[in-house]
């Protein structure tokens, strides 16, 4: 019966908190079940406290998108909508967590807590490299050429405060986890954050500047991922139209999944 009314907790947490987003324009309205759908996931599949660290990875996310917001919004970098996620985000950046977390509840164990930290400690460094990015007063350089300098936004773009930004993301999600027990050897929480967060965030970068879809705006002309900028359609510039910012997300928490399995699995065995 406890365990009833536990699951019937959870079950309502994870709605108000959605709500509580949507009303917060956190996420847009369509955001609200994609946003359900990951928290039912990640709380039946990984229990509360897998939630709360998905939870604080929201508000760290919504924080670095919010801060100096105009003056990113200014430059062309800024994510629209006034900040507010929308469904296909919400699911390029949890939906790999969310899945984990399922596997979790069919065949629990320690290599898919540390699959989930990676995944969540990756989405979460790359929000902050490309937020805090724009704000770097020394213009980035393109990852793949270190020698070129690109504008503030460019994808493969990257900066010493972007690279501050996912570190400091990742220990975040580090402390909490670690505060937690998300994984039971705490020794084991902080390297498959922090090798998460970066592996996860460099490999954005390196798609970002390989493959991903450039493009500009047809109205003020400025450099943008979106594929709507001042209201109308952007055009491509140059990468492969198929694989815009979501597609690259997805792969950036792969990435970072996996290589905090990696990290687990080989101190786990010294």
């Amino acid at each position: 019966m406890i365990a009833f009314i536990w699951e019937v907790v959870e079950f309502f947490l994870v709605l108000v908190v959605a709500l509580a987003a949507v009303v917060a324009k956190a996420i847009d309205s369509r955001g609200f079940l994609a946003s359900a759908a990951v928290g039912f996931a990640v709380i039946y599949g990984g229990g509360i406290q897998w939630f709360v660290v998905v939870a604080v990875f929201f508000v760290l996310g919504v924080g670095f998108t919010l801060y100096k917001y105009g003056y990113k919004r200014r430059l062309g970098g800024a994510q629209g909508k006034g900040g507010a996620r929308n469904w296909p985000h919400i699911l390029a950046n949890g939906g790999l967590a969310s899945i984990i977390a399922v596997l979790n509840l069919l065949h629990p164990g320690e290599p898919l807590a540390a699959m989930f930290l990676g995944a969540v400690s990756a989405s979460a460094a790359d929000t902050a490299a490309t937020e805090l990015g724009l704000l770097s007063h020394s213009q980035p350089r393109l990852i793949t050429d270190p020698s070129k300098l690109v504008p503030p936004g460019t994808s493969g773009g990257v900066s010493p405060l972007g690279f501050a930004g996912a570190a400091v993301a990742s220990a975040v999600i580090a402390g909490i986890a670690l505060s937690l027990g998300v994984l039971h050897d705490p020794y084991l929480v902080v390297p498959a954050c922090l090798g998460g967060g970066f592996f996860g965030a460099v490999a954005d970068s390196l798609v970002g500047a390989a493959v991903q879809r450039k493009g500009f705006c047809v109205v003020c002309l400025k450099p943008t991922e979106a594929l709507k900028h001042c209201g109308e359609k952007t055009r491509t510039a140059t990468g492969s139209p198929f694989v815009e910012n979501n597609v690259v997300n997805v792969i950036s928490t792969a990435a970072g999944a996996g290589a905090s399995l990696a990290i687990f699995l080989a101190l786990s065995s010294l």
